[in-house]
């Protein structure tokens, strides 16, 4: 085994928060998994540290991703992202070997109480050869669509989840208490969209956001299909009929707040009604023709809205 320094160069991010940026082409990266850990494309400022190397950028939870430059990595105090330089050329299938075997063999050494540091993952210890991966990555990915993206003034205020949505905690505690079928089961994890395993369950949903109570709260996922929930995700039951635009704002602003909880600082029922989020607002109600024109302008909601199919759903 060697020292992760003796193979890579250890770089601490510089950048700025991600709502201090101009839309742009520059790929920022964040914590989590979620979109390979990319939470938006960027103008990138004068003073980031702008990699323009294939490497490997560590989350403050130790979520180590593959990323193709040029990039910015999220560099805020206290919780900056490490990034991996090759000290020698590594393909992508190597990169990727090192990524899964750290987060699979030294994520575990982490948390939010304590965070990764340059200094911390350079001591760490990955195998001493790294075997090319074959899979093809690129060609199943859509391909981004260049849309005018015209600035929109909106007036934001702070609206309750619990006046938007009645929220409902899911139904199953125990997955092995249930028997095998069709219908998803979604739980709070991180991968497959929630989705745990398929059994044969009545109580079920469809074309509904779930928001994690456990886990890394406030995850918030729509599944635009019939599922079953487990009771460490709240069901989101509009208490009017709400688009699909609508929705995955929401969805996104949702994500965007998981700061505000963790494992060790959960989310019940009785909380999530009480989370506020800001939306735009247009006569005492959601402006859902601003939110509409936000979320198609983003460069893959083509590819999004047709695998979605479209269908009346009973508030």
């Amino acid at each position: 085994m060697k020292r992760i320094d003796q193979v890579f160069t250890v770089h601490r991010a510089k950048s700025g928060l991600f709502s201090d940026y101009e839309p742009g082409t520059v790929p920022y990266v964040g914590n989590g998994f979620g979109d390979n850990a990319v939470v938006g494309f960027v103008t990138p400022l004068p003073k980031d540290r702008v990699f323009k190397f294939l490497g490997i950028t560590i989350s403050a939870f130790c979520e180590a991703t593959v990323q193709a430059p040029p990039f910015v990595a999220c560099g805020r105090a206290g919780n900056g992202l490490v990034v991996l330089e090759p000290k020698e050329p590594m393909t992508p299938g190597q990169l990727s070997y090192v990524a899964v075997y750290i987060n699979r063999a030294l994520r575990w050494r982490f948390s939010w109480y304590w965070q990764t540091t340059a200094d911390r993952i350079k001591r760490l210890r990955i195998p001493n050869t790294a075997p090319d991966a074959k899979f093809d990555v690129s060609g199943a990915l859509p391909e981004a669509v260049e849309i005018p993206r015209p600035k929109v003034r909106v007036k934001l205020r702070p609206v309750s989840l619990g006046s938007i949505y009645d929220l409902v905690r899911g139904a199953y505690h125990n997955a092995s208490d249930l028997e095998p079928g069709e219908v998803p089961l979604v739980s709070c994890g991180e991968i497959d969209n929630g989705i745990i395993g398929y059994y044969s369950v009545p109580k079920i949903h469809e074309h509904k956001l779930t928001i994690a109570l456990n886990g890394r709260p406030l995850t918030a996922r729509y599944h635009p299909y019939t599922f079953a929930a487990k009771d460490d995700v709240a069901v989101c039951i509009p208490r009017a009929p709400l688009e699909l635009t609508t929705e995955m704002f929401i969805q996104a602003m949702l994500n965007q707040e998981r700061w505000r909880f963790s494992y060790y600082r959960k989310c019940y029922i009785e909380k999530l009604n009480l989370v506020k989020l800001p939306l735009p607002v247009k006569n005492g109600g959601i402006d859902e023709d601003a939110i509409r024109g936000m979320i198609q302008a983003t460069p893959y909601w083509n590819f999004i809205e047709s695998h979605i199919p479209t269908v009346e759903v009973a508030p």
